[in-house]
């Protein structure tokens, strides 16, 4: 391959690609060094855009867990932004028609799993079913897909855990240790912290499993990178194959 002021090789050895390049024949003019600007200048790069809030983002999953009465389904929902609820509809015919209670699912940007509960139903019958969610900037819904009652399986033992948060410990100017307590309620669990500086929050921390039992636990998340003198709100949430259990949104004030 010819180019101007040289010979480009091009040779492949074990997957890996090697280039080579002859000497010109004539000397080439060097590119001269170009201004660079000075850090804090409006020529600076430009710094990433905070994500634009928006309607949620829904996924249905295909899978579902029925017994002769009732289904576990289960989806993800990302916020996107803003304070969101998420719903199942549910029927015997494509055009549905009933709807599981509303989950709140918080208002940051991270995707959750958002499972949900459909009792009532009748054995060995075929269901349709999808996730929706909402929140005040639209509403969203997921695929919709079926799946059929069983006939001598009995339902499923539990029921949505328990959620309580509590005061906020070891507060510093820029860190604090966030508390809480969950019950699993017979059903494999887990909990994660929501936290914002209004009470619409808006992060959330990683989840945590804490086991199937039915035994009050604690539930400990540490912040770090807190802005000083600053009011922060936080709250627990719990979740299982039941549904999700919200507790109080409490607040700190980090120290000057």
């Amino acid at each position: 391959m010819l180019v101007i002021g040289g010979v480009v090789s091009l040779l492949v050895i074990g997957g890996l690609v090697f280039f080579s390049v002859s000497p010109p024949t004539s000397p080439s003019p060097q590119p001269q060094p170009q201004p660079q600007p000075e850090p804090g200048s409006p020529q600076s790069a430009p710094q990433p855009q905070a994500a634009k809030a928006g309607a949620p983002l829904v996924t249905t999953d295909r899978y579902a867990s029925p017994s002769d009465s009732t289904a576990v389904v289960i989806g993800a929902v990302n916020p996107n932004g803003a304070l969101t609820d998420y719903w199942y509809e549910y029927g015997s015919t494509p055009s549905l028609g009933n709807k599981t209670p509303n989950q709140t699912i918080g208002s940051g940007y991270s995707v959750i799993p958002s499972p949900g509960y459909i009792i009532g139903l009748t054995k060995g019958t075929t269901y349709f079913f999808r996730l929706v969610g909402e929140n005040r900037l639209g509403k969203s819904s997921g695929a919709q897909y079926s799946f059929k009652t069983t006939q001598g399986n009995p339902a499923p033992v539990g029921s949505a855990p328990s959620a309580k948060t509590s005061a906020a410990t070891n507060v510093t100017k820029v860190s604090a240790s966030l508390n809480g307590q969950v019950t699993p309620n017979k059903s494999q669990t887990q909990y994660w912290f929501e936290y914002g500086k209004t009470n619409d929050l808006g992060s959330v921390t990683s989840l945590v499993s804490i086991g199937d039992g039915s035994a009050l636990l604690s539930a400990l998340e540490t912040l770090s990178a807190l802005t000083p003198d600053t009011r922060y709100y936080f709250r627990l949430n719990a979740q299982n194959q039941f549904g999700i259990t919200n507790g109080a949104i409490l607040n700190f004030r980090t120290k000057k």
